[in-house]
């Protein structure tokens, strides 16, 4: 009983948090000169959601600052020294700074975007983590491999002239990113980690770096090397590409896709296998596990509701569902097998 309450409250909880006004702050990292930010700020305006601009002079927002909103979008724009992003404290891992960790902890959706920001505290390419370093377990980021410009030596790009929508990203429908130079200058290239999902990667497919990513997400941090203050083209800012990437950002951070998903676990080990693409997902949806002859596959509207129940042969550690039925909006997913019982969230799309 007590564990159906606790499975119960998760959903009032969420469903108070999807039917609130969503809101958004931006916070301006940057202090190179002229600010960026304006034409994020901007977007935001176009988006139609609720927002406010947090521009960093001496000291960074609080805690009790960033609460207040759903969403944080924290820019660096190309400063990559000293940023107020970072806790210095530990040498050996740094971390964002104390109220961002709390915000995070709190399963507020973060999207940081900017150049340097690694560099800032890291300093060379390419860095490798670990399983229990902060950015591989928060920022889903196993290798900081390159920046553009700085190390691509081979080939005839001078710095990244595009990065290109991935295969599993369902989110955005711009499928180039360009900017107002012809390249882009130390743009960040990562290897990410398998819970991290990809967005962007660089290109063209001659480009030194082409296939690293530069765009992901892992729960409820988004982390892009965009510079999305200054997407363009023909030297030109382009403030519709803007708009575009940014709403549709904070569309799928209001519909779930960046929350934790985890609602709740029995036996972890094994929950932690369970997997779901693409998420947000269409008409159908994927599910991976570990393989089982008897699977339950359970799906709940936000309200709780069971409106899907299926029994699989789930030998093949697979399957794959037909949700054509159910409408844009949050639902939970729970697959029992063996002595497991996972229950996450995913979004429908349409």
């Amino acid at each position: 009983m007590k564990k159906n309450l606790l499975f119960l409250a998760a959903f009032v909880m969420m469903f108070s948090y999807v039917n609130a006004q969503y809101s958004v702050l931006l916070v301006d990292d940057d202090h190179n000169g002229p600010r960026e930010s304006a034409r994020i700020d901007s977007a935001l305006a176009h988006s139609g959601y609720t927002y406010h601009t947090f521009l960093i002079d001496t000291v960074a927002p609080v805690y009790d600052t960033l609460k207040a909103y759903d969403m944080v979008i924290w820019s660096t724009a190309n400063d990559g020294a000293s940023l107020y992003l970072w806790d210095i404290s530990d040498t050996l891992d740094y971390k964002f700074n104390a109220a961002l960790r709390q915000y995070l902890d709190s399963n507020k959706v973060v999207w940081l975007d900017g150049l340097d920001y690694m560099y800032d505290v890291y300093k060379q390419t390419p860095t490798t983590y670990v399983a229990g370093d902060f950015v591989y377990d928060v920022m889903g980021i196993e290798t900081y491999v390159a920046q553009s410009h700085k190390d691509d030596t081979v080939g005839t790009y001078n710095g990244l002239t595009m990065a290109l929508k991935t295969a599993n990203n369902t989110i955005t429908t711009l499928d180039t990113v360009k900017w107002k130079w012809s390249s882009l200058w130390y743009g960040d290239a990562f290897d990410i980690t398998s819970d991290a999902t990809a967005l962007y990667e660089m290109g063209p497919a001659d480009y030194d770096f082409a296939g690293k990513i530069n765009a992901l997400y892992k729960e409820n941090m988004v982390v892009s090397s965009l510079r999305i203050g200054s997407l363009g083209k023909g030297g030109a800012y382009d403030q519709n590409a803007i708009d575009l990437l940014v709403k549709e950002m904070i569309i799928a951070a209001e519909a779930g896709t960046f929350a934790k998903s985890t609602v709740g676990i029995e036996n972890n080990e094994a929950a932690a296998m369970v997997k779901a693409f693409p998420n947000p997902a269409n008409n159908q949806i994927n599910f991976t596990f570990p393989a089982s002859n008897k699977v339950t596959i359970t799906v709940f509207d936000i309200a709780g509701k069971q409106i899907m129940n299926e029994m699989v042969d789930g030998s093949n550690g697979s399957y794959r569902m037909n949700i054509s039925n159910l409408n844009s909006g949050i639902y939970f997913y729970q697959i029992a097998f063996d002595n497991t019982i996972a229950t996450y969230k995913f979004s429908v799309v349409k």
